[in-house]
């Protein structure tokens, strides 16, 4: 393959002749916040050369905060920001005061959901993975035959003297020309002893992404309320309006399909923008994954569609325990997961979604 840029196929040494170093077309650019509660706070911004930028938080979880593609923004951002790992407070629901939004917050490794005691240890809401600062972070450019990959990859750890002794490799790429991001996660039992391990991805659709005529199109066989507040609008699951005066937060599990292949493949488009960017899809392997989660908030302020893959539900260690679906590690054992977030930029795009979805619910 060749690489994609202004509506035309470049080999390698073609493009090389017409630039003096790869940052003139895309690159990694490594920075530190300077303002706020963010100062001090390690980032690296990754440009594709499609029109593709988006932000890694390499001290809160190497997770990705803002995005956007061609100016539009992919993500909600809420409030609080993107502070210094310092301020982060592992207790009960202070998560939220230091919670982001951004395209991807990981939630984990030792609890993902609600506030909960559980073997008589409490646990805070979503863990505290997002709050890790990374180590032994690489930046690494490769050609493959006319194809440039970029890649940014380190290491993030939840450990405790007799507690858990947990580490996220996670790898992010990209390639140039491309409008596509690939997650790979690696979680390790690097301890002694078998121990649960909770993920999920929790990624923040906001405006114009994000509107009233948003469309939200999933093989979901299976939608069902998490409590009696979903429950007032379970039929309206996938419909959206403008931002309402005291709204409260609705959140549904979805059983998904997954196509022939194994993946999940979703999207949330907003057919009336007017822009290169109509919405962005998701690819994720099912058997990784097979848990689902919709996290729909279209407050004031809080404007934003929560879609969120996982190995677990949303309700806390302590239950999943209790219904017998908590995931356990071995020691020295290792679990992958692998998620592909892509930019929709056209009609055509949305409608291979659309027909692929359509396709799989009529089985």
């Amino acid at each position: 393959m060749m690489a994609q840029l202004f509506d035309n196929e470049w080999k390698r040494e073609d493009l090389l002749r017409r630039i003096g170093r790869l940052s003139q077309l895309c690159g990694v650019r490594m920075y530190e916040f300077m303002d706020g509660k963010e100062k001090g706070s390690r980032a690296a911004e990754v440009r594709t050369g499609s029109g593709l930028t988006f932000t890694l938080l390499l001290d809160r979880g190497m997770d990705i905060g803002p995005a956007d593609f061609a100016g539009c923004p992919l993500a909600w951002h809420s409030c609080a920001g993107f502070p210094h790992p310092s301020y982060f407070i592992p207790f009960k629901d202070h998560w939220l005061e230091t919670f982001g939004g951004g395209l991807v917050a990981t939630c984990g490794l030792s609890n993902v959901g609600a506030y909960n005691v559980d073997t008589g240890k409490e646990f805070n809401l979503h863990g505290v993975i997002t709050s890790s600062a990374s180590e032994n972070v690489k930046i690494d450019y490769k050609w493959n035959g006319d194809d440039l990959d970029i890649s940014v990859e380190g290491t993030v750890r939840e450990a405790a003297v007799f507690g858990p002794n947990l580490s996220l490799h996670r790898l992010i790429w990209t390639r140039l020309g491309e409008k596509k991001i690939f997650i790979e996660d690696r979680v390790t039992n690097e301890g002694y002893q078998e121990i649960p391990v909770m993920f999920l991805y929790h990624i923040n659709i906001g405006w114009p992404v994000l509107d009233k005529d948003t469309i939200f199109i999933a093989p979901s066989k299976k939608v069902a309320p998490l409590n009696a507040e979903a429950e007032k609008e379970k039929e309206d699951y996938a419909v959206f309006d403008i931002p309402q005066k005291n709204y409260r937060e609705r959140v549904y599990y979805h059983d998904m399909i997954p196509d022939p292949s194994g993946n999940v493949q979703l999207a949330i488009v907003n057919p009336s923008l007017h822009s290169p960017c109509f919405g962005i899809y998701l690819k994720y392997p099912y058997r990784e994954l097979p848990r689902f989660t919709q996290w729909k908030m279209i407050g004031e302020g809080t404007y934003v569609l929560g879609v969120e893959p996982g190995n677990c539900s949303v309700t806390g260690r302590a239950r999943e325990r209790a219904e017998g679906t908590l995931q356990y590690l071995d020691p020295g054992h290792f679990r992958t997961f692998h998620l592909e977030i892509g930019v929709i930029s056209s009609p055509e795009e949305m409608n291979q979604i659309s027909d692929l979805v359509a396709k799989l619910l009529r089985k």
